[in-house]
């Protein structure tokens, strides 16, 4: 490993504050990016069930062959179905999943110990229409786009995470009362666009929106996605950028009780 991606991996390594907090995302990733090569296969749609017996499979087989990769494989209940509760046993972590699907719950990570999950949680039938789900970024294939906008969130929750944790005791306010109802990947986001705004009208301005051109271009991969992401997030085409547009570029922006908040 170059270091140049921060992959779990079954060496025992001590984790920094900010890596710790990105880590739930990070299995998130591994998840995401196996789905959209089993729906970019040529498997029927007949055949595009959810198992959780035929991934767990398929997990522990991938795991002989890569023993250093860190797999994550799943707990299954009967039917097919997962257990509420996923662990990845080298590092520690847990955390909730849809037991239809297995898709992690956003904000419902913890290490050490067991977190309190819904034991029936599903996917909606009808999800919230999302307007940033078949919208195309131009230059990045959809299983691209979804592994850059992760890479983005990582880079992003680990800047606010620092920031949080070198803020001068009368300069962090800002960070001191976070919306409970928020899960991280919100609260990322409020924080990088208050940084942003810097006149404070509520939406990010074509002037204000160079540092974030930078930053995606720096920070997110792979890097041809970044040449056009501000136009992708720029859903209304009014040369700005509003916290609703941000957050659903950033995909952080569905609603309807699917993500958990621990006490």
């Amino acid at each position: 490993d170059d270091g140049s991606k921060p992959t779990p991996t079954m060496e025992t390594q001590p984790i920094f504050d900010g890596e710790e907090i990105t880590a739930p995302t990070l299995w998130i990733k591994h998840l995401v990016i196996k789905d959209s090569k089993l729906n970019s296969s040529s498997i029927r749609n007949s055949e595009k069930v959810h198992s959780c017996d035929q991934e767990r499979q398929s997990a522990l087989e991938e795991a002989r062959q890569n023993p250093r990769e860190g797999i994550v494989i799943p707990e299954c209940a009967p039917g097919g179905l997962y257990k509420p509760v996923q662990c990845h046993q080298s590092t520690g972590y847990c955390w909730c999943v849809l037991v239809d699907t297995g898709r992690p719950l956003p904000g419902t990570s913890t290490r050490y110990e067991t977190p309190v999950c819904e034991s029936d949680a599903r996917s909606k039938s009808t999800e919230i229409d999302d307007p940033f789900k078949d919208r195309e970024l131009p230059g990045c294939p959809e299983g691209k786009k979804i592994e850059f906008i992760t890479s983005l969130l990582d880079a992003l929750t680990t800047d606010m995470v620092q920031a949080i944790n070198s803020a001068a005791p009368t300069g962090g306010g800002r960070f001191s009362e976070p919306d409970p109802s928020h899960t991280l990947e919100e609260r990322v986001v409020h924080w990088y666009f208050s940084q942003l705004d810097n006149n404070s009208s509520n939406d990010i301005n074509k002037r204000e929106m160079k540092p974030f051109k930078r930053y995606v271009k720096k920070k997110a991969k792979p890097k041809k996605c970044a040449r056009r992401f501000t136009d992708y997030c720029d859903l209304n085409k009014d040369k700005s950028i509003s916290l609703q547009e941000l957050k659903g570029c950033l995909g952080v922006s569905k609603e309807g009780g699917q993500c958990l908040s621990l006490p």
